[in-house]
């Protein structure tokens, strides 16, 4: 009981930290003096990586004991695991396939113009200004945070791995279009991919039982989409 109100304690400083570490650092740059509507999209993104790398020396620290031991059993068969990390990516470069065609689909059927999501359009954005900081932010950075939030730190508190699958697959997917000022339905049918990614990486976790596989997946995933995106741009 001791260990499940500690988990608990655990994830709420980490989830409240994820969404107001922001906040907390434009009270830190108002009492300095610092004007964030003079930043640039170049400054933006440097203080993305400044924000997302303290936030993740936090929940490293919060959730040390897990990590080190997870890396430890990671690294004994490190090549074969690496190998299974990619098939692993694969089956979610099919997955995200799918969730795609469904999403063009129902805007097919339903007669709506589904444009690139918010949260893309800021990362097309800070990618074209600041790439290496971006690169740092979204391939380095952001899969370790997130995966140790909403897999590793909800994994701890939720013991039954269908309910933790559905939860983190809908907090995971949910978290990257809302809040959001576009049409509901529009914004449902935009989070159908992302939900699919979150859905299929909980599910990698409950079964290989090691952040570090779902963090590869994650950062191999967010590299494609930056190397996607700069082609584009």
């Amino acid at each position: 009981m001791k260990n499940k109100l500690i988990n608990i304690l655990k994830f709420l400083i980490v989830i409240l930290l994820f969404f107001n570490i922001g906040k907390i650092f434009s009270l830190i740059f108002n009492k300095l003096n610092i004007n964030l509507t003079t930043f640039n999209f170049i400054d933006i993104a440097y203080s993305e990586v400044l924000i997302s790398l303290v936030l993740f020396i936090i929940i490293f620290f919060i959730y040390k004991k897990t990590l080190i031991n997870d890396w430890y059993e990671f690294k004994i068969n490190l090549k074969n695991n690496l190998k299974k990390c990619f098939r692993l990516f694969i089956v979610l470069l099919i997955v995200k396939l799918i969730a795609s065609v469904i999403i063009y689909t129902l805007s097919f059927i339903l007669e709506i113009n589904i444009f690139e999501s918010e949260n893309q359009s800021i990362i097309n954005l800070l990618l074209s200004n600041a790439p290496i900081m971006m690169f740092i932010s979204a391939v380095l950075l952001a899969p370790f945070v997130e995966e140790i939030i909403f897999r590793l730190g909800l994994k701890k508190i939720i013991k039954d791995s269908g309910l933790f699958i559905l939860i983190s697959g809908l907090i995971f997917g949910f978290m990257h279009i809302f809040p959001t000022d576009i049409n509901i339905t529009i914004a449902l049918i935009q989070s159908i991919s992302y939900v699919s990614i979150g859905t299929l990486i909980a599910y990698y976790y409950v079964k290989y039982k090691n952040i570090y596989f779902v963090i590869i997946i994650h950062s191999l995933n967010n590299l494609l989409g930056i190397l996607a995106a700069l082609i584009l741009i």
